[in-house]
């Protein structure tokens, strides 16, 4: 039987490692990787100003907007979107990590969905040891207790994101193939996990 595209969508909480999982299921499996960058990508192929949406990604619209013009939000979802379903229609192979994708490539095309979680106390240890989780921090020392208001600030952000635009319940098994606890084997076994499991999938 002949290879089919490996399509392989990631949500995940803040803090379960849910991008490094899916940068490293990508290199493990030598196909392409999205997630910021798409951003870029989207804006330069429909014209939108990189700039001015870098802040309105994975964000769900205000309460007080129009029912009837776009907001940049939409047309960043959109963009994103089409850019997505593109690379469906290039017979790409890739991992993408948020933007609803499990949602927008519904009956579009044929995926490995997965959701990544993990326990609270984990992910607050994961916020506090990793770097790129500082960001905003400008130089302060994070806490155990600015970890877990960060966590629970950004899950917010995703779910509202999530429930605005997908039809699905964030971190539902009804939008999902596989929900993982990413603290069960690790990151990097919790790629291998994956790897096996698309392999067998895709083949």
């Amino acid at each position: 039987m002949a290879e089919r595209n490996m399509i392989i969508t990631i949500g995940r909480e803040y803090g379960s490692g849910g991008h490094e999982i899916g940068e490293k299921l990508a290199k493990e499996l030598g196909i392409n990787f999205y997630d910021n960058k798409l951003v870029e990508l989207a804006s330069a192929r429909s014209g939108l100003d990189a700039n001015a949406v870098a802040h309105t990604d994975e964000k769900a619209p205000g309460l007080f907007v129009s029912g009837y013009t776009p907001t940049l939000s939409d047309q960043l979802f959109y963009a994103q979107s089409d850019f997505i379903r593109s690379r469906v229609a290039n017979k790409e192979s890739f991992v993408i990590v948020g933007r609803c994708s499990n949602s927008v490539l519904y009956g579009y095309a044929d995926s490995l969905d997965v959701f990544i979680y993990a326990p609270l106390n984990k992910r607050i240890q994961r916020v506090i040891d990793f770097p790129e989780y500082h960001t905003n921090l400008a130089g302060k020392e994070m806490t155990a207790e600015m970890a877990r208001k960060e966590i629970k600030r950004c899950d917010k952000a995703r779910l509202t994101y999530y429930q605005y635009y997908s039809e699905f319940r964030w971190g539902r098994k009804e939008g999902y193939d596989i929900l993982i606890d990413s603290s069960l084997l690790g990151i990097d076994g919790t790629v291998e996990m994956l790897a096996e499991i698309a392999r067998r999938q895709f083949s």
